[in-house]
Parts: C-alpha cells; structure tokens; sequence
C-alpha cells in the first residue's frame, strides 16, 4: 500500500473502513500529527472486529515504553474467543528525539510483523510522526496499511464536528459549523490549538445545547466568543495574511448581531494604540515606558498591539487608520453597506 498524503489519512481510513479493511489486514500503523485521530480510528478498527462485551478477553493493550516483544508476540497468536479478531494494541511509540523505535524489543517485534495471523489485528499507535524510512513503517506499508494524519484542512474539519456531533445525537447546519472553525482559531498558521481542543469545544457546545440542532447561540455561549475576542482574531488572521478567515470572523459577528459600529470603534481603537506603541518604540521608549506613557491598565492589549505593530511600518498603519476613519461616512452615505464596507477595510490591508 503506498503512503497516503496526510491529509488524506482522514479521508482515506473513513473509505477503508465502510470497505471492511480490518477483516482484511493483521497490521495497521496509525500516527501523525493529531493524535486524536490515531485514538479514534484506533477505536473504531477495535469495535469492527470485537464482539461486543468480548473486550477483556479478545483485546490487550501494551505500552510500547514497557512493552517485552514475547508478550506481544503470544498475544498476537493467540485465537479469539469471541469476536471476529483478537485486537492488540502497542500505544505510545514515538519517532522523535524520545523514538521507541530502536530498543532490541522493537527489532524483535519488527521481524515478527510478516508472521502475524490473520485472526489478529495488531495496531501500532504513535504519539507523534513515524519517519517513512523506519523499519517499523517499511514493514508495515508492505503487509498492512499505513495512516498519517496531519492537520486537517477547512473541509475535513467541518466533516470531523460534523461526525462529532453526530456521535453526541446533534445537528448543525454549515454556517453554525464554521462559525465554531473560525472560533477555535485551528485554521489560522501557527495555530496551537489540535484536535482535542477541537473535540473539547464539540462536547461542550452539545452538553449546553437543549435542541437536536445546534444554534449559532449555542456557540457563542459555549465558547466565550466575545467581540474584543474576534477583533484580535481578525487582527491575527490579517497579520500572517489570512484575509479569508478575517472575512469569516467578521461574517460571523454580524451574523450573530454584533453593532457594527461597535466594531468599528473597536478597530479604530486597536489601531490608534498600534500606531502610538509604533511611534514610541521608533523614539527608543522601552515596554514598561509605552504602557506608562499611553495610559494603559491591560499589558496583555498593548503587547497584542504591539505584535501588530511590528508587521508593519509606520506608514502602513497611519495608511490603514485613514481607510478606518472613512469606513462610517461610506455607510452613512449609502455608498457601501456595513458588511460590504468592512470586508473591504480588510482585502485592502
């Protein structure tokens, strides 16, 4: 089998899965970048092949940090008692600087792997990223199947809170959904934020929530979604140039019913403070100075201020203070909606 891009991990394992691929193969390796996804499916192959309630007769779980490859080896060729397969799990392997790959018990492991009945699925699960030319990949990509899953983009991401939602006995229509990716912040470059995180959100908004369906209400209950909070989400959508989740954020603060003219005082407001941090920092004024000198009761606004700042220069942010300035005449007059207006604030910054 060759190696699936990692993106498509997600997609091409839900594929396998409808196709009965665990009745199929005895070895699976799952690892990647969202460990969430390696515990899920790793999950999921489990329940394919158990008999439900045959769990402690028909499955064994070894750390791969403990594990003694004789273990695993008579656990593998042992007959289920019950279920279609007898499931065997090795959780933890790790492929980076703390790799579990190289130890003798793995090497014994490894040679075993072209051996492993048909009776049995045993499945490596890794915390991190396994490199392709380790012995334990080779082996596998030859006998079994391989998934790498790595961060999910826009659309799979609807589809994992949509599958999640599911799975909790709940609805939500597009426009709700995306309204929780933009909030989450998974999307934007850089993002710390990983699938369980995602997931986290999920259950909460689906505990609070009283209908089948999910509402937009719902997500802004759960999530804290505030309208300072989507200000510097849009302002760090911007920054590292995402202007299309910018436009996503401020789609779903008026969708919500946010005044605009709030947030257009609060942009204004934000890019004041950028332009006065910009200022004084170029005259040589230290941190602490500027947070006196300006009057400041929140370091936390003036240091993101401050890390807008300095994407841009002097010019720029007086450039885009002007445009802001102009925003409120351009509605008054009829020349521009308020969605229209700022939407074109931000495809111009």
């Amino acid at each position: 089998m060759a190696f699936q891009k990692p993106q498509a991990g997600f997609r091409q394992i839900e594929q396998d899965l409808r196709d009965g691929f665990t009745e199929k193969v005895s070895v699976v390796l799952l690892h990647g970048e969202e460990p969430l996804m390696t515990d899920i499916y790793a999950n999921r192959m489990a329940e394919s092949c158990l008999f439900v309630g045959a769990e402690t007769m028909d499955a064994v779980v070894f750390d791969a940090d403990e594990m003694q490859a004789y273990d695993v080896i008579a656990a593998s060729d042992t007959l289920p008692m019950l279920s279609s397969k007898r499931v065997i799990r090795v959780r933890n392997l790790k492929g980076g600087e703390r790799s579990t790959l190289g130890g003798a018990e793995m090497k014994r492991l490894e040679k075993y792997l072209t051996d492993v009945p048909q009776s049995t699925l045993l499945i490596f699960m890794a915390s991190d990223k396994i490199p392709k030319n380790a012995t334990l990949c080779k082996t596998i990509e030859k006998v079994g199947r391989v998934y790498e899953f790595g961060r999910l983009d826009k659309a799979d991401l609807r589809a994992f809170v949509r599958s999640r939602f599911k799975s909790l006995g709940k609805t939500a229509e597009q426009d709700v959904i995306d309204a929780i990716l933009a909030a989450t912040g998974y999307l934007q470059r850089d993002a710390n934020q990983d699938l369980y995180s995602v997931e986290g959100d999920v259950i909460r908004i689906a505990a609070y929530s009283a209908a089948p369906e999910i509402q937009i209400s719902d997500v802004s209950a759960c999530m804290g979604v505030s309208i300072d909070t989507d200000v510097f989400r849009m302002l760090d959508a911007v920054s590292v140039g995402d202007k299309g989740l910018a436009a996503e954020l401020l789609f779903h603060l008026t969708e919500r019913g946010e005044n605009t003219f709030r947030l257009l005082s609060l942009l204004i407001s934000q890019f004041e403070l950028m332009l006065n941090y910009k200022d004084l920092h170029e005259r040589g004024s230290s941190f602490p100075d500027i947070l006196k000198a300006l009057d400041i009761k929140s370091e936390f606004r003036l240091k993101k201020a401050a890390s807008y700042a300095d994407r841009y220069s002097l010019e720029e942010i007086m450039t885009f203070l002007e445009r802001l300035y102009r925003v409120e005449p351009d509605i008054r007059s009829g020349l521009y909606n308020e969605r229209l207006a700022l939407t074109m604030f931000i495809a111009e910054m």
